[in-house]
């Protein structure tokens, strides 16, 4: 429990980072406008999808529940869908800003270790943007099971509808936690496999960090820089994990 405190601590570590050095905010800008378009693009295709998802659940329930279920069901088929999107925006956005966020990663570790940035290369960060997409394809094909899951979940009463809303938090969470963590890891050449061992090794901090970006990205304006400061958090969390080992 500690870790996992101490893990939501990073996340306003990080942004106490950013705030004593302005110059670093000028990183967050891509990962903000990436947020920004692919939010947008969420919440139209959930608006869009709402009505067509009732229209296929309503002639399936009982002709007594369907008189009473009108208002409920739209309200349970907004929240599980919504939750779903949270989900598939923190990892499209992160495969998307990772290139990014590894860039703003590597200033934050210069500023607190004194050690100075590489180059910027072209190729490694086209090499870095491909990786990350390779690997968050991954991700999010074995998470969209979750996904599932917890959907089918949701439309059983009362139980369901609070499993799921628990598997969503922490599908989410996990997102988070993996895209802050990977700005730091993958400049590190860590294979797939090692980033996920790394976030097993230190759980509770990891995870603990990733549920506060969670939080982040449903306040808005905030999520546009939930990814950021989140990759943030994480470099200066490494940077301690690195120094006790």
């Amino acid at each position: 429990m500690q870790q996992f405190a101490t893990g939501v601590r990073d996340v306003g570590r990080g942004l106490a980072v950013l705030k004593s050095h302005p110059s670093l905010w000028k990183w967050l800008v891509a990962p903000a406008i990436v947020s920004l378009l692919l939010l947008i693009a969420a919440i139209v295709g959930i608006a869009h999808a709402v009505d067509p998802v009732i229209g296929w659940i309503a002639p399936h329930l009982p002709s007594w529940l369907a008189t009473v279920a009108g208002t409920l069901l739209w309200l349970l088929v907004v929240v599980l869908l919504g939750t779903a999107g949270l989900f598939v925006f923190a990892t499209v956005a992160g495969m998307i800003a990772g290139p990014f966020n590894e860039l703003l990663s590597e200033r934050v570790e210069e500023v607190l270790t004194g050690r100075p940035s590489p180059p910027f290369s072209l190729r490694e960060f086209l090499h870095g943007a491909v990786l990350g997409i390779a690997h968050g394809i991954r991700r999010l094909a074995s998470a969209l099971v979750g996904v599932f899951v917890m959907i089918a979940l949701g439309f059983v009463p009362v139980v369901g509808t609070i499993a799921a809303m628990l598997i969503g938090a922490w599908l989410v969470a996990g997102a988070a936690s993996y895209d802050s963590y990977d700005a730091v890891l993958s400049r590190r050449t860590m294979a797939y496999g090692d980033k996920l061992a790394y976030l097993k090794r230190y759980r509770g901090r990891t995870f603990g960090l990733g549920l506060a970006v969670a939080g982040m990205l449903l306040v808005p304006g905030l999520n546009l820089i939930a990814l950021g400061v989140g990759a943030a958090g994480a470099t200066v969390a490494v940077i301690q994990l690195d120094a006790r080992r």
